[in-house]
């Protein structure tokens, strides 16, 4: 799996809602590696560096929200991202890890294509892909947005219609590292095709990147204590994820399960949620999943399948 030149490195590039962090979790039991969380996505949100746009405002108050400095000074693991940037991000990606063999990271295709920073990516990685089907995307969203609606947790990010589009920054970023030689084979996988045959479509993913297989990585420890005690993640994602409870299901997971078949009408509960979430936000999510299918279809017919 790891050389003699140092650890194999691979980033799952993703949208949101893929159960990706599920997968992370996953990887990060595959042994002696080092599991980075969203380091662009979540250095953009809470450095005072770099400026994100649409997230660095709400995130940087909800971290306040619940304490800040003083709060995130008390947190022992992870790294505090209020002082870091995309070069030193890039810098600690090409270390050595002396000791590890394989470097696993999780991140969003949308954190480097959005603001243009293609020449933060790091040298020396795998590029493999997680997609899933834009309306399933919208729908987890949606509940995500009435979540946070009804909690007041934090206010919505700044959503306009041209910055909702994570499978076409995703597809973008699949033929950048194509044209540009950074990934000659980049493994793509379905998420719904990964939760419906788990062992095999995970052993076939294995396979692709080069490590080894085990029906250990099936399972894992309930708890956070991999965001605590083993990812690389920054300590005000920590203390704002504990705060408001994101990925507490991810958290409590113990394996990869396929979703329940629903019975209900899933065209009425669509449009009941639209009719809770501001009219601005129900604009941005009817348009996103039109806009979207080519750019996911695309991805999709180049996907990891069992017959490949």
């Amino acid at each position: 799996m790891a050389g003699e030149a140092g650890p194999l490195k691979v980033f799952l590039w993703t949208t949101p809602r893929t159960v990706s962090t599920s997968f992370l979790k996953c990887m990060t039991y595959v042994p002696d590696t080092v599991a980075w969380h969203e380091p662009y996505l979540q250095i953009g949100k809470f450095s005072y560096q770099v400026e994100d746009p649409m997230f660095s405002e709400p995130y940087r108050e909800l971290a306040e929200k619940h304490g800040g400095a003083s709060e995130v000074a008390k947190i022992e693991s992870g790294y505090d991202a209020s002082d870091k940037d995309f070069d030193w991000l890039k810098e600690q990606l090409e270390g050595d890890f002396p000791g590890k063999k394989m470097v696993f990271v999780k991140d969003m295709g949308a954190s480097i294509l959005r603001e243009s920073r293609h020449d933060k990516i790091p040298k020396g990685f795998r590029h493999t892909f997680l997609i899933r089907n834009p309306n399933k995307i919208m729908k987890s969203q949606l509940k995500g947005f009435m979540k946070a609606q009804k909690t007041g947790s934090f206010k919505n990010p700044k959503l306009t219609p041209d910055k909702i589009r994570p499978v076409q920054y995703l597809n973008e970023l699949w033929k950048y590292m194509k044209a540009e030689g950074l990934e000659s084979r980049p493994v793509i996988i379905d998420i719904d095709e990964l939760l419906g045959n788990p062992k095999e479509m995970l052993e076939a993913y294995c396979k692709e990147i080069g490590i080894p297989f085990t029906e250990d990585l099936l399972t894992w420890p309930a708890g956070d204590d991999v965001m605590t005690k083993i990812w690389m993640v920054p300590k005000q994602t920590i203390l704002t994820y504990r705060a408001v409870g994101v990925h507490d299901g991810t958290f409590a997971s113990t394996g990869f399960h396929k979703p329940p078949t629903t019975t209900v009408d899933s065209s009425s509960a669509e449009d009941e949620l639209m009719k809770q979430i501001p009219p601005i936000l129900a604009q941005v999510f009817k348009g996103m999943v039109d806009r979207e299918y080519t750019y996911y279809e695309e991805l999709y017919a180049e996907r990891l399948t069992l017959n490949k």
